[in-house]
């Protein structure tokens, strides 16, 4: 019985393990991200700044019309969606 609860323990630690993906951002990474969106003439906090498999996301970007949206950009920095938030 001991054996089983460490198993399920076991395979249930990994498991969530890997679905966290948060990783800390380097200082480089965020200054990109935020030039970037600068560039798009909008704005976004540092801790809105995530790492995504094939780059970054920044949520809660605000434009200069007042919206936020959810953008995506990829490891070099170029934006490769721009989602409105409802």
């Amino acid at each position: 019985m001991r054996i089983l609860i460490t198993a399920f323990a076991l395979m249930f630690a990994m498991t969530t393990a890997s679905f966290a993906t948060d990783e800390a951002l380097t200082e480089e990474q965020v200054e990109g991200v935020q030039t970037a969106i600068k560039a798009m003439g909008c704005t976004v906090e540092d801790t809105d700044i995530e790492m995504e498999k094939s780059g970054y996301e920044a949520e809660d970007v605000v434009c200069e019309d007042d919206v936020q949206y959810d953008v995506y950009l990829d490891k070099d920095f170029k934006v490769t969606n721009k989602v409105k938030e409802d």
